[in-house]
């Protein structure tokens, strides 16, 4: 991010998220304020998803995203506080049917926290459950602090989302944010993340991994962060996580996307759902 703007690459997805709904007719993730968040009209959204159809895969992927953590807030939020790690323009707390029923905490930079209100206000969009905005910068700010402070409850479930976020952070920046959201409850934590799969090869999907990395580097947001599975999954061990389930490119297509089971795996974008059962001791 460029000090004091909002991130640029929040407004990208929430443009995909959006996009989702009136080119694909949110066939995957359907958002009833995808749009309206925005502050753009259907048409606009519309023009700008047929101008750049190179941007189909990625609006792909944001939607098999947001709907595989809306599926695991379904499963196990019910009386979990839900936390959304680097929340953009995330619309989780505004649906008009009200997906969750305790509160949500939004933790985001605060310049980007300060742009997303001001969206909020100017589309009329209001919450829909209890929601509580936490300013954190992720790279200095001590996370489990600054949800304390703004009133989370240590001692209930937590089931915390963080998308779109990882890829621009570095490695010890990641792994203290995962260490801090394995020590937020005693009770039970959900995490639902994405990763940026380390891909060492040279072909077409190289290199248009390589071309979208130097757009978002151009603007202020380089990426910064891949991983390997086996990697994920070590750091998830060392964080007291026991279950964990890494879906990439063929589990989350196939899934969601009704791509065949024999679809073969890519480096890709994964979808990441990991579980730390409660002890009754806290990091």
């Amino acid at each position: 991010m460029i000090d004091g703007e909002p991130s640029r690459t929040a407004w990208s997805a929430a443009l995909h998220r959006a996009a989702h709904q009136i080119v694909d007719g949110g066939a995957v993730f359907p958002d009833a304020v995808a749009v309206p968040i925005t502050c753009w009209s259907p048409e606009r959204v519309a023009d700008d998803a047929r101008l750049h159809p190179q941007r189909r895969g990625m609006r792909a992927f944001i939607a098999c995203r947001h709907r595989y953590a809306r599926d695991v807030l379904a499963r196990s939020a019910a009386d979990a506080q839900v936390v959304v790690l680097g929340a953009g323009l995330d619309t989780i707390a505004y649906q008009p049917l009200g997906l969750l029923g305790g509160t949500v905490f939004e933790v985001d930079h605060p310049a980007t926290q300060s742009w997303k209100l001001e969206r909020l206000v100017e589309a009329g969009i209001s919450p829909t459950v209890p929601v509580r905005y936490v300013a954190v910068d992720f790279e200095t700010d001590d996370l489990t602090a600054a949800l304390e402070a703004a009133g989370f409850d240590r001692e209930r479930p937590a089931a915390v989302v963080w998308l779109g976020v990882t890829v621009y952070l570095t490695a010890d920046a990641i792994e203290e944010t995962v260490a801090r959201v394995a020590g937020l409850s005693s009770a039970r934590t959900d995490l639902v993340l994405d990763y940026s799969e380390h891909d060492p090869g040279t072909g077409a999907g190289a290199r248009r991994r390589t071309a979208r990395a130097n757009r978002v580097a151009s603007i202020g947001e380089p990426w910064l962060t891949h991983f390997t599975p086996s990697e994920l999954a070590s750091l998830f061990e060392r964080h007291g996580f026991d279950e964990v389930e890494d879906l990439g490119f063929a589990g989350w297509g196939t899934r969601y996307l009704g791509l065949p089971p024999e679809t073969p795996d890519r480096p890709s974008g994964h979808l990441v759902h990991a579980v730390r059962h409660g002890s009754g001791a806290l990091y």
